[in-house]
C-alpha cells in the first residue's frame, strides 16, 4: 500500500509548542526543526485524526464500522483494563514545511526565517474594574498562515485495512483546526489527502 501525504493549509497564525519559553519575551515558543523552521509534531497530528476517525464512528459514518478507530490508531489505555492496549497500523509524521522551500530557506534564504514568526500577547483583566490584572501578562511565538506536508503510511508487518485512506480522507472535514488555542481561533486549516508514490 502506498503512503498518503496529508496537506493543510493554514488559513490562521498557528502554535505547536515544544513545552518551552524564552525568557521575558515569551512563555511559549513554537516547535522547529534543527534548521529553525516550525514543525507540527507528528503525535499531534495523529490525534488529531483519531479524535476526528473516532467521532465518525460513534456518529455511525459510512465505511466507520466500531473498532476501526482503534485498528488504524490504537487502542487506548483507558478502553483496555486487563491488558497492554494494541498498537494501530498507521504511522503519522511530522508536518513541515514542502521540500524544496525547506531547503531555501535553511540555506540561502536563512534571513527569511523571523518573517515566519509573530509574538501575541495577552492579559488577564479584572472583572471588577476592567483592568489588567497585575503579573498576567504572557507572550507566546505563532508562526504565519502557510502549507505544510506530513506523510502518513501503514507500519511494516501491520494488517492495515485496504479502504483506510478513504477513512481518513473521511474523517479529514472534522478537522479545522491544528497546534494549540484551536478554540481561540488559532490554527484555522484545510485538510485533504493526496496519494504519494
Amino acid at each position: 500500500m502506498t503512503s498518503q501525504t496529508i496537506i493543510i493549509d493554514l488559513t490562521s497564525y498557528w502554535h505547536a509548542g515544544g513545552g518551552r519559553g524564552a525568557g521575558s519575551v515569551y512563555d511559549a515558543v513554537v516547535h522547529r526543526d534543527r534548521d529553525g523552521l516550525p514543525v507540527l509534531p507528528g503525535r499531534h497530528l495523529k490525534g488529531l485524526l483519531r479524535d476526528a476517525c473516532a467521532r465518525a464512528e460513534a456518529w455511525g459514518w459510512a465505511g466507520f464500522t466500531p473498532g476501526v478507530t482503534a485498528t488504524l490508531f490504537g487502542e487506548t489505555p483507558e478502553t483496555v483494563t486487563d491488558r497492554p492496549p494494541k498498537p494501530g497500523c498507521l504511522r503519522v509524521g511530522d508536518a513541515t514545511l514542502p521540500e524544496d522551500l525547506a531547503r531555501w530557506l535553511a540555506t540561502e534564504g536563512r534571513g527569511y526565517l523571523p518573517h515566519l514568526f509573530r509574538g501575541l500577547y495577552g492579559t488577564a483583566v479584572e472583572h471588577e474594574t476592567g483592568t489588567a490584572r497585575e503579573h498576567s501578562l504572557r507572550g507566546m511565538e505563532v508562526t504565519v498562515p502557510l502549507t505544510l506536508t506530513a506523510r502518513i503510511e501503514p507500519i511494516p508487518g501491520r494488517q492495515a485495512p485496504e479502504d483506510w485512506p478513504q477513512r481518513i480522507e473521511a474523517a479529514l472535514c472534522l478537522i479545522d483546526a491544528v497546534g494549540a488555542h484551536r478554540s481561540r481561533g488559532l490554527g484555522r486549516a484545510h485538510l485533504r489527502l493526496e496519494e504519494r508514490p
